[in-house]
C-alpha cells in the first residue's frame, strides 16, 4: 500500500505557532527567529527555516514553538529522524492540548515515513487523546494499524521462508552426505574386492610354484636313494668284474703236463 495514502502535514497542521506581545529583548530577538523561519518556511526554503529555527532555540532551548516548527521544517526535508526528536521534544506540560495533539500527530507522520508502524499507532493515539475530533488523527491510526498487520504478516511470511530455507538446505545436505557416504561404501566395497581378487590371484600363483615344485621333487632322489642306487651300481660292477676276473683266470689257466 502507498504511504502517501496517509494525509500529509498541511500547513494548516503546522501551525506555525508566533509568539505575540512581549517586552522582554530576549524574548523579542527569539520571536524574530521563529517569525523568519516561518517566512522562509511559507516560500518552501525548509533548509533556511531549519536555521532560523535553530537559532532561536539556541537562545531558548525551552521553545516549543521553536521545537514544534523545526521539527516541520525536518520533515519536509524528508528528514524523518531529526523530526522526530524534535516533536518528542514538546514539552506537554507546557503546551496548549491542540498544538500538543499537532505535534503528537506530526510526530505520528514521521513514524509513519519511516515505516515505525508500531511508535506511529502509539502517536496518533496520544493526538486523539488530547483532540479527539482529529479526523486525520483517526484516518492514520487505522491505515498505521493496517501497515503493522501487514509488516507482521510479511516479516512471519519471510521467517517460514526462511525457515523453508533452511530445512531445504539441510535436507540436500543430509542428501549429499548420504550419497557420499554410499559413494565411499560403493568405493571400499570396489576396493575390497578387487584387494580380495589380487590376494586370489596371488594365491594362486603360489599354488602353482608350489604345485610346481612339488612336480620337480617328484622326480628327484632323495640322497639315500641316490646312495642306495648308487652302492647297488657298485656291488652289481664287483660282480661283473668278479665274473670278468674269473674268466680270465679260467683261460689263462695251465694245461697238466702230459
Amino acid at each position: 500500500m502507498n504511504a502517501n495514502i496517509f494525509k500529509n502535514i498541511s500547513l494548516a497542521t503546522f501551525v506555525l505557532l508566533i509568539i505575540f506581545s512581549s517586552t522582554n529583548l530576549f524574548a523579542e530577538k527569539v520571536e524574530d527567529y521563529i517569525k523568519k523561519g516561518n517566512s522562509l518556511y511559507k516560500d518552501s526554503k525548509y533548509k533556511d527555516a531549519e536555521v532560523q529555527y535553530r537559532k532561536a532555540l539556541e537562545l531558548d532551548p525551552n521553545s516549543n514553538i521553536a521545537k514544534f516548527n523545526l521539527g516541520t521544517a525536518y520533515y519536509k526535508q524528508g528528514n524523518f529522524q531529526e523530526a522526530m526528536k524534535s516533536f518528542d521534544a514538546v514539552d506537554q506540560n507546557n503546551f496548549d492540548k491542540k498544538n500538543l495533539a499537532s505535534a503528537y500527530y506530526n510526530l505520528g507522520n514521521s513514524y509513519l515515513q519511516s515505516k515505525n508502524y508500531k511508535e506511529s499507532i502509539d502517536a496518533y493515539k496520544k493526538a486523539l487523546a488530547n483532540n479527539p475530533k482529529d479526523y486525520d488523527a483517526k484516518y492514520n491510526l487505522e491505515y498505521a494499524r493496517r501497515m503493522l498487520q501487514e509488516q507482521q504478516q510479511q516479516n512471519q511470511q519471510q521467517k517460514q521462508e526462511q525457515k523453508n530455507n533452511q530445512d531445504k538446505n539441510k535436507q540436500q545436505q543430509n542428501q549429499q552426505q548420504n550419497q557420499q557416504q554410499n559413494q565411499q561404501q560403493q568405493n571400499n566395497k570396489q576396493n575390497q574386492q578387487q584387494d580380495n581378487k589380487n590376494q586370489q590371484q596371488q594365491d594362486n600363483k603360489n599354488q602353482q610354484k608350489e604345485n610346481k615344485e612339488q612336480g620337480q621333487d617328484k622326480n628327484k632322489i632323495s640322497k639315500k636313494d641316490a646312495e642306495r642306487i648308487l652302492q647297488a651300481l657298485m656291488n652289481e660292477e664287483k660282480k661283473v668284474q668278479k665274473k670278468i676276473k674269473a674268466k680270465v683266470a679260467e683261460k689263462g689257466k695251465l694245461e697238466k703236463n702230459w
